[in-house]
């Protein structure tokens, strides 16, 4: 069921630019169409007349001009195809007589227009809603055949053709719209699997919105645990204004995606974890031990080294409260509220209390975009922690913080940077990819804007307005 919110937590703007460089995806496409029209096989009778125009075959095609525009009193497109010309081939015969007719269809324009809604799925859908198309002038030339008959014969073959041509190439653009278009938006990302656990919902929450200067999707962007899907207490903030439409497609991801990550996270017991001696890398592998020659727990800590010798110390770390995050103008930071269970591992296998703290983690977080996933990296954080409880005596702050200093550097800030690392695919079509692209922090969003390339089997060598495709 498609849930609706009055904010999105993730919005897409495709503009002016993104309309101009789908329209060149879609001139290439609707070449192609009329290259392949066919056109059925034309007979009857005129007069006393009888006629057979068969084996009609595509000679030449003159591109179309093609140019997409916003209409928003009818949330969609416009889609116009002037000043084409298409010559075909055709076998006749009148009564004994037979021969070949060349036809050339010039001076034809097309006016299609198209509709933006929501399919099943939560995803943007498109459909034709009407197509119209006029001949300017119909050239005739025939082969065989006595002059008498081809004159009485050639208005029967113009208004034959006046009267085929319009339905075919109609169909061959609705085709466009109908099959290849929203083949496309049939390939939106709309749901993410991540960690096996959770589920990035991006379904829309409403129509496609279409002003006279971009096109507007409204995601949902919440995050939901995949074995109990059930909505987070709050909801997204608006985004705010944004003027600059110079890129072809804007990406917002607000504050709300992954703090609701946080919420089903913390919610669902997600958010723990047993550092143990394994974690640690092999420079750093004798750190979690009670006993050595250098620096260690045991050291740092002599009452543990004492009371424990030849063991290791094992953390379990939990959330305790649902964790922040918050963006702002260049920064997005991450503050979590955990307590610590340290505890020691003894020779005998037996695992002992030690302690628990309580510890308030910040982590500063650079987010970037790679392959149309959204990734980041912790390039600082910061921490503040007390003392809950002791088994093992006073314990001074200052040891304390370097003990959990040890254990954020070499083990916890590591796993969540290869974590953050493999990121979380964005709301796209299958067939496009990112190039040009920036990314901003803001108030309570992430902004992302970015220009498209398309990912087909044919190349688009643009030359000013004119481009040639290139089979690979």
């Amino acid at each position: 069921q498609l849930c609706v919110s009055t904010d999105p937590g993730v919005k897409l703007r495709i503009t002016k630019n993104g309309i101009e460089y789908a329209n060149k995806v879609a001139h290439a496409e609707i070449v192609k169409q009329l290259k392949a029209l066919s056109i059925p096989e034309q007979s009857g009778q005129d007069g006393h007349l009888s006629y057979n125009i068969y084996n009609i075959r595509f000679t030449n095609l003159v591109p179309p001009a093609s140019s997409i525009s916003l209409v928003p009193g009818s949330n969609g497109i416009s889609w116009a195809l002037s000043n084409f010309a298409i010559s075909v081939e055709a076998d006749w015969r009148v009564k004994y007589k037979k021969g070949i007719v060349g036809v050339s269809v010039s001076g034809l324009n097309v006016a299609e227009t198209a509709g933006f809604g929501i399919d099943g799925t939560g995803r943007p859908s498109i459909a034709s809603k009407g197509c119209s198309c006029s001949i300017g002038s119909v050239g005739i030339s025939f082969h065989g055949g006595t002059a008498f008959i081809l004159n009485l014969f050639r208005k029967t073959v113009e208004r034959k053709m006046r009267e085929a041509f319009p339905p075919k190439i109609c169909e061959a653009v609705v085709k466009v719209i109908n099959n290849e278009a929203e083949k496309s938006l049939s390939t939106m990302v709309v749901t993410v699997d991540v960690a096996k656990r959770f589920l990035v919902d991006y379904r829309l929450v409403a129509p496609p919105a279409i002003t006279a200067d971009y096109i507007e999707i409204w995601d949902k962007g919440e995050v939901f645990w995949k074995a109990d899907v059930k909505e987070a207490p709050f909801s997204p903030q608006p985004i705010p204004a944004w003027t600059d439409n110079s890129r072809m497609l804007y990406i917002w991801v607000t504050d709300y995606t992954p703090n609701t990550f946080f919420y089903q996270a913390h919610t669902n017991g997600y958010l723990k974890y047993n550092v143990t001696k394994k974690d640690l890398p092999d420079d750093r592998e004798s750190y979690l031990n009670t006993t050595c020659t250098l620096k260690c727990i045991g050291t740092i800590i002599p009452q543990i080294g004492w009371k424990y010798p030849n063991s290791v110390v094992e953390f379990g770390l939990r959330t305790s409260a649902v964790p922040k995050a918050t963006m702002s103008a260049n920064t997005l930071t991450a503050e979590l509220s955990s307590l610590v269970d340290m505890m020691v591992r003894t020779p005998s296998n037996e695992l002992v209390f030690l302690a628990t703290l309580n510890v308030n983690l910040s982590l500063t977080v650079q987010p970037n975009v790679v392959n149309q996933n959204l990734n980041g990296k912790i390039t600082d954080y910061s921490f503040k922690l007390t003392l809950e409880k002791s088994a093992i005596g006073p314990l001074f702050p200052s040891v304390l913080n370097t003990v959990i200093n040890g254990v954020l550097s070499f083990v916890v800030v590591p796993k969540l940077n290869v974590i953050a690392a493999k990121g979380v695919q964005l709301p796209m079509v299958g067939d496009v990819q990112f190039s040009n692209t920036m990314l901003l922090l803001q108030e309570g969003n992430l902004l992302i804007g970015t220009d498209l390339q398309y990912k087909v089997d044919n190349v688009l060598r643009f030359q000013g307005d004119q481009y040639r495709v290139i089979q690979l």
